[in-house]
């Protein structure tokens, strides 16, 4: 008598769990599509800015080889020898050349005052010549030539005065595209958030039971955390070393924390790598962690310095996300397999330790965490590294592991788990997240990723 309502509740559950497996799925597509929207966004405005640094680099040319043409002309009225009109050794004189060159690069900005901008200029080059080199250089005595030579600095003046004012049309298009980056960012977070929160809605509503509600929690863990894996585990293989990698999550149903683990190829001998721990929990924090990895490529096309990708990155953090309570803690280097070297730069980021032998040293942090102000400066270190050497990067779960009395396990117990680990990469990584689930009676306090090179010392 009771086969049927067993019946109702298998359909009911097969039902519910297909339709909250389709939510779920469409969640994750809705996420992906968002991050990939955020990179794209983030790779069509750093094209633009680099354009427009390259920009404000040939407009210093253009002024340079002007003052470099005046200076020589003045050499040569006062002593008359034409030594001082030969150009110097490595210095640029070609006016018109670096004026085609700003031309060029600045056509496809968007800018049009800049058209009558460089016409202007190179009309004020050819009155100079016309109306003071030329003149003086045939007839450096002439009654008019204090006159011309007065000129030539009157010409001057006005030539620094507009190259000054297209260097604000420069800047002023530099502003609208951080502008124009910020609100696609927000709107596509907004909007992916927006979708992720309808399609909560709708499958809390199907959810009437505690049994339906903790499938659902499961189903969205493991939804959330194939999201989060997947940006951790599109790591390239890098020339010269191997990699080792873990990452453990410390609340079981918050799914997801902010810790994040990187390595990218930028050419054929280095490879960018990257260790950073974002504050928050849960699918904002997928979100934000597919942000910093994305933003960090983009940063690392146009920057080969560790200290310059992160401080451009504290800028477009702080313009882009509008919670000021959210920062980043990250490690960003630059592993050349060429001459065995790392360059590195830390934002706040104290779990970075390389092993040698039998020695391990704790790398040192270079600068403040991201997120608190714009104006922070990062330094970059140079690391020699050896064959041999193991380099361990880890989030704060791992020196803040804790004991059944609460006791931190800190950096110099970390350094010490180091000393005693496998020179394999992937077994150091292995036994340092078995050491912390043993240390913490196998309920881990704090989300831990953990990245592990070991240099082979071939290219």
């Amino acid at each position: 008598m009771f086969a049927p309502n067993r019946t109702t509740i298998r359909n009911g559950n097969v039902r519910g769990a297909l339709l909250l497996g389709t939510l779920l799925t469409a969640v994750l597509l809705v996420a992906i599509a968002t991050a990939v929207l955020i990179y794209i966004q983030l790779d069509r405005a750093a094209t633009v800015q680099r354009s427009l640094v390259r920009a404000e680099l040939q407009l210093d040319e253009i002024v340079r080889a002007q003052l470099d043409q005046e200076t020589r002309l003045r050499g040569y009225l006062a002593s008359g020898e034409r030594l001082f009109l030969e150009p110097d050794s490595g210095t640029n004189d070609d006016y018109s050349g670096e004026l085609r060159n700003f031309a060029k690069t600045t056509r496809g900005l968007g800018i049009s005052q800049l058209k009558p901008a460089i016409v202007e200029l190179g009309k004020l080059h050819d009155q100079w010549e016309r109306q003071v080199a030329t003149p003086l250089l045939q007839h450096p005595h002439a009654r008019d030539a204090l006159t011309r030579e007065t000129l030539g600095k009157v010409l001057i003046d006005v030539l620094r005065g507009d190259t000054n004012r297209t260097r604000d049309l420069l800047e002023e298009r530099l502003s609208r595209v951080q502008d124009e980056l910020k609100r696609g960012i927000n709107a596509a977070l907004i909007g992916g958030l927006t979708s992720i929160l309808v399609f909560g809605v709708v499958s809390i509503s199907f959810v009437s039971s505690r049994q339906h509600m903790l499938a659902t929690i499961d189903r969205e863990r493991s939804i959330v955390e194939t999201l989060q894996g997947a940006f951790r585990t599109d790591l390239d293989i890098l020339p010269g070393s191997r990699i080792g990698t873990a990452y453990i999550s410390a609340d079981r149903d918050a799914a997801v924390g902010g810790d994040l683990y990187d390595v990218r190829r930028i050419d054929g001998t280095r490879g960018l790598v990257i260790v950073a721990d974002i504050s928050g929990k849960g699918i904002q924090a997928a979100v934000n962690t597919a942000f910093v990895k994305y933003s960090m490529r983009t940063l690392a096309r146009a920057h080969d310095d560790p200290a310059q990708i992160l401080y451009n990155f504290n800028k477009i953090f702080l313009d882009t996300i509008a919670d000021p309570n959210l920062f980043v803690v990250a490690f960003v280097g630059v592993l050349d397999a060429r001459n065995a070297t790392l360059q590195y730069a830390s934002a706040g980021h104290a779990g970075a330790y390389l092993r040698r032998g039998g020695d391990v040293r704790q790398l040192d942090v270079t600068g403040p965490i991201v997120g608190l102000d714009a104006s922070f400066d990062y330094e970059t270190r140079r690391l020699e590294l050896v064959k041999g050497d193991l380099l361990v990067l880890a989030t704060d779960g791992l020196s803040e592991a804790r004991d059944g009395t609460g006791s931190l396990l800190e950096d110099v117990g970390a350094m010490e788990l180091l000393r005693d680990a496998s020179q394999d990469p992937q077994s150091c990584a292995d036994e340092l997240v078995a050491a912390v689930r043993l240390r913490s009676g196998g309920v881990v306090h704090d989300d831990l990723a953990l990245l592990v090179i070991g240099i082979d010392g071939q290219a």
